[in-house]
């Protein structure tokens, strides 16, 4: 069986990530959630994950600084 795709979910709202985390896991997504530019650069190189869903404007580093980085 093959496992499961791994998405690492970046998002500052937390009730909006809560649905795109609900509907991900719907469809067999393994969902890591995460809330700002610092955990996503974090989890990233932790996970390696197969998809990132990135927010562009998060408090202590942007979305856009986060792809820069990446």
């Amino acid at each position: 069986m093959e496992a499961r795709k791994k998405i690492l979910l970046v998002e500052d709202d937390e009730v909006l990530a809560s649905v795109y985390r609900a509907r991900l896991e719907m469809e067999d997504f393994e969902v890591i959630e995460v809330h700002d530019g610092e955990q996503a650069l974090t989890a990233a190189l932790e996970y390696r994950p197969d998809l990132i869903i990135l927010d562009a404007m998060m408090p202590k580093i942007s979305g856009f600084d986060v792809l820069d980085i990446l």
